[in-house]
Parts: structure tokens; sequence; C-alpha cells
């Protein structure tokens, strides 16, 4: 999972960012943690204070690393940050998988070139080369020595080019290597608030571009009959053909049946979105979620349940959210609400108050804000 994340000079991020998921000691909702990490957490913050920039600066590793992976197409103008000084946005992650600590620190000067990178296993480097110095990489895998350490113009990631290109040897270090590429594979920005069928997301390429298609080929319109149901919408889902012959999800009036797509009010196109991307959280697809403006569609009673449905997932989760009704102990920790305003830090520290399970979240959140 992801523990610690820093980021610098990437779109409105002019100074060092650090978002610190470190748990605390709380003994309860033990499901929102994970070995002493955040495993689900929730982002307050101001308009236009970087909570979406946020996101797509942890899920960046996927443009560089993942073949053909999906990205907003803003990202290709508005990377680095606006001031004059920026020549290139940097990143540090810190990791904890299979066992191993595993430090990732790159900096790029667009949103494909790589200047700069790093990467440490259990506090040995392992990769690195820094091309304002030189082109020729330092790789300290076991099984890798064959290969050419001079890249030459090349900006491909050292990760890659040594995935690509090496039988590593069968060793600890190169099951932590893979279970690292896995889980940045795996890793996912999406939100609704967009006028296509689909949302918006950044992450490798699925191959989808309907809804219906997904949840069709997966056997679950009954269960995403239900999960609407559940979720406030009467209705009933039938897979019917359309014009072009292709099969869809269409809502049954009895005499009448209308496309999903085309009769979906905005809220309900929201959560057949979620449920999209749910499926993926179940089959394992999906590590790593960053879920932005999670309920701008959503009543606050529903916006409740969607969390506890988050929650409960296996991959590690992060929304965001000006909804002050779903910060509660009843769906998370006070270690797992942070508020991002200049620095972002968890509410834990920005109040005096030693916060128990019994405490309002809520109102003590609004307290400060007042």
């Amino acid at each position: 999972m992801l523990r610690n994340f820093s980021v610098k000079n990437f779109r409105n991020f002019a100074d060092w960012l650090t978002l610190d998921l470190t748990s605390q000691q709380y003994e309860f909702n033990y499901s929102a943690v994970c070995g002493g990490v955040v495993k689900h957490a929730m982002i307050y913050g101001p308009n236009g204070g970087g909570k979406s920039n946020l996101g797509l600066a942890i899920v960046d590793p996927v443009l560089h690393l993942v073949d053909s992976p999906s990205y907003l197409a803003s990202l290709d103008g508005n990377y680095l940050n606006g001031s004059l000084c920026s020549e290139l946005a940097e990143f540090v992650f810190e990791f904890r998988i299979g066992g191993a600590d595993i430090v990732y620190r790159y900096g790029k000067n667009s949103l494909m070139q790589l200047v700069y990178e790093f990467l440490e296993i259990d506090g040995n480097s392992v990769l690195e080369i820094d091309r304002r110095k030189s082109t020729l990489a330092n790789i300290k895998l076991q099984g890798a020595e064959s290969l050419k350490s001079d890249v030459g113009e090349s900006s491909i990631s050292l990760i890659k080019y040594v995935h690509n290109n090496a039988l590593l040897d069968d060793t600890p270090t190169k099951k932590q290597f893979e279970e690292l590429l896995d889980f940045i594979e795996g890793m996912v920005f999406f939100r609704s608030l967009s006028s296509t069928r689909m949302g918006e997301y950044v992450g490798k390429n699925i191959g989808v571009k309907r809804l219906s298609q997904s949840i069709i080929d997966s056997g679950a319109v009954k269960d995403f009959e239900n999960f609407l149901n559940r979720a406030g919408i009467e209705c009933s889902l039938i897979v019917d053909v359309t014009t072009n012959g292709e099969k869809c999800i269409h809502f049954d009036f009895g005499g009448t049946r209308l496309e999903f797509g085309s009769a979906a009010s905005t809220g309900t196109l929201s959560l057949g979105i979620f449920y999209f991307w749910w499926l993926r959280f179940q089959s394992g697809e999906v590590t790593f979620a960053y879920i932005d403006e999670f309920d701008a569609f959503y009543h606050h009673a529903l916006a409740s349940s969607i969390v506890e449905k988050v929650s409960s997932s296996a991959c590690q989760t992060i929304m965001t959210t000006h909804n002050t009704g779903v910060m509660s102990n009843d769906l998370l920790r006070p270690d797992c609400y942070f508020v991002l305003d200049k620095g972002i830090k968890p509410i834990t520290e920005l109040t005096g108050k030693e916060l128990r399970r019994a405490h309002n979240l809520e109102k003590i959140y609004k307290g400060m804000s007042s």
C-alpha cells in the first residue's frame, strides 16, 4: 500500500506537499487501516485547493509505467506548476509492499519525460539515473547485468526498461519489484463530474467504452439492479439489443424499454460509473483508487452507504468530498479524515482535542472551519 507521498511543482503545488498515511492508535474500525497504514481515507478542502490535482499526482506513475494509459487531456498542457522556476515536477512515493519498504522518487519536465529516477527496496538502491548529469544508469538487480547501462536519449523509465528486457533472478527483491509494478498498474483516478458517459479516469486502458458492456460481460446486471434499488432508485433492468445490434442495459417499464445511458439521470449515471469501478475493486484489477468528488450527485444518506461499500473493499482508497455528513467515526476513524488547505493533515493534528470514538467529528471540523 501507499504509506507516504510527496509532490512538488506539479500543477498548483509549487512547494512540497506531503500526505502521510501512517495510521494512529484507535481501537475501532480496524478495516479502515492495514499494517499501520490508512487503507481508506477521505479528503476535504476548499474549491481550487488541489484535491483533484493531488489524486492526479498520486497516480502519475501509471503514465510512464503502464502501456498506453488513459489520462485526462488537460494534463498535456497543464502539467508543471505555473511559476517561472518550475522546471521539474517531483514525486516521492513510500510504499509498503510484500513486507518491504519501497521508496520511488522521480522528476519529470513533462507528462512523459522522465529526468531522474531512483528506486530503493528495503534501504537498498536498486535503480537510479539522473539525466541532468549522465545518461548512464545504475542497475543493481540480479539478472539485469546484461542490460546496457547507457540509455542514451531515451526517456523510458528504468523500472519499465528492466521489466521489459531482463529476466531477473528469483530473489525476494525480484518479487517485491514485480509486486510494486502490479500495484502501480492497478492504480486509478476517477470521477463522474463529466459530460462523458464513462466519467473521467486516469489509469490502465481498460478497453471499455460503455457501462453496459462491462456490466453485461461480468454477468452483473441483476446485481446492478439490486444496487440501484438499494440506493433508492426503483427500477427493473433488462438486456436488450440496440438499433446498432449491440447488447445494452435498458430500463424495463413493462411496455416500454429505455436505454440506460440515455434515460438515466445524472445521479443514476454517476452510480453506474461507481458500480463499473466497483466491479474492478471486486475482481482485484484495482489496487488503489482515488475517487474524486465521489458524492457530487448523491443524497447524504446514499453518500454514507457508498463510503461503507468502499471501505469494505480490498483495495486502498482515497475519496474527496465537501460533504461533512460522512465525517463520522461510524464510517471511518479520525486518522482517516484529512484536510487539504495549503498543506494536508489529518484532523487529529488540527485540533487540541484527543479525538475518540464518541466525538462528533463533523461538529469539531465545522468548529475549526468557522
